[in-house]
């Protein structure tokens, strides 16, 4: 399939020739966890519950991503990915993955799909086919201060137009039902399936090193790293040989270590880039505290893989984070944009060992909400009630 081709054979899988399935099921997500401009919590997500599901139901998956600088089309974990729109750059790579998705999920055989919605990459649900959309996060709340008020208020308007033609929906959070009430159509069926943590993460050895961890997508806005930065200056002036180490994929790394360089850290703070597997375990083996600075969320999973790993974490209140972090079992948490305030929570941490070894034993507890396997489950039963509307013509 060429960059651009969408046919409606294109998402039958591969599977479904191999053995007889119960359901048919078609996810679109721009994202990927290889796609180095958006690689975030909700494409790690969709792979984890869906190689569970054609592991131990009579399910053939089809998630169609959007494309990027090395992406083919794959069968993974018996899952079929195909790549939609052009690999770059960027911006052009989201507008033309929306357009094919479009058509996608206008034309393809499933009988059951879900949407992952975004306002940045506008795709209307056709009326009249079984689809189902999963909402982390509303943009139009934070488009004004993330793009201007012109920008905000398009962004805005866009997203309640395209979630109005949905039927069913999920979230991550139950912090999500009251924003998402306003947007949808009255009556709209919206329930919560959260995101998920492996079940080797609990398992982790912890070997604390000293140094601080940022583990997640590198987006200055959303995850809030110039007050990380700001809290760590504070930080140091103290402890002066604390380290900050920041690792994931995503747009902005130049961009924070410029902001290193203007703080004069430097010597402090290492920008990793996107790590492996055994990258991330040896990084939350090690970490004495991480830190989740966000000034929104649609779940956080970078928290709930904190907790379950047993790293003592300070996050923010924003968005879901209170719900998944459970304060004070999973962790402390602070307001946003409070740099003095994610400061001190990190410092009075660092100060007190028995605090932290306390911290480490109740997150991981708490944590166990998060297992996978139960994730899948509840993933599974609002696809077959996706379809099952559709099969009742409502």
């Amino acid at each position: 399939m060429t960059p651009h081709a969408v046919t409606p054979h294109a998402v039958t899988p591969h599977a479904a020739t191999r053995r007889a399935v119960a359901l048919r099921v078609l996810h679109c997500i721009y994202d990927d966890p290889a796609n180095p401009w958006v690689g975030g919590g909700g494409a790690v997500r969709v792979r984890e519950i869906y190689r569970r599901l054609t592991a131990s139901a009579d399910v053939a998956v089809t998630v169609a991503t959007g494309n990027f600088p090395g992406a083919r089309d794959a069968t993974v974990d018996g899952v079929d990915y195909v790549r939609l729109g052009a690999r770059g750059p960027y911006v052009w790579s989201r507008a033309t993955y929306a357009r094919a998705a479009t058509a996608l999920l206008r034309e393809a055989a499933y009988d059951a799909a879900v949407l992952d919605f975004s306002a940045y990459a506008p795709i209307p649900v056709p009326q009249g086919r079984p689809v189902g959309i999963t909402v982390h996060h509303l943009s139009g709340p934070t488009a004004r201060a993330r793009w201007g008020r012109g920008t905000g208020a398009l962004v805005e308007r866009v997203e309640r137009r395209l979630l109005r033609r949905g039927r069913r929906f999920t979230v991550d959070a139950r912090a999500m039902l009251a924003p998402l009430a306003d947007c949808v159509a009255p009556h709209a069926p919206v329930e919560v399936v959260p995101a998920g943590v492996d079940d080797d993460l609990f398992t982790i050895e912890r070997r604390p090193e000293g140094y601080l961890l940022y583990l997640g997508r590198v987006d200055v806005f959303q995850k809030g790293l110039d007050t990380l930065l700001a809290a760590m200056a504070t930080l140091v002036r103290d402890r002066p040989t604390l380290e900050l180490r920041i690792a994931g994929r995503g747009r902005e790394a130049e961009r924070v270590r410029a902001m290193a360089r203007a703080l004069d850290l430097v010597p402090n703070v290492r920008v990793l880039g996107p790590v492996s597997d055994d990258e991330r375990r040896a990084l939350l083996a090690g970490a004495a505290v991480q830190v989740l600075p966000s000034r929104f969320e649609g779940f956080g999973m970078a928290a709930a893989e904190a907790m379950a790993a047993g790293v003592p974490l300070v996050a923010t209140t924003a968005g879901s984070l209170p719900e998944v972090v459970d304060a004070p079992n999973g962790g402390v948490l602070v307001p946003p944009d409070d740099a003095p305030a994610l400061a001190a929570a990190v410092a009075a941490l660092l100060d007190d060992d028995a605090a932290r070894a306390a911290l480490g034993t109740t997150a991981r507890a708490s944590a166990a909400r998060f297992r996978w396997t139960a994730i899948a489950r509840s993933h599974l039963a609002f696809l077959h009630r996706v379809a099952s509307d559709h099969a009742a013509g409502e």
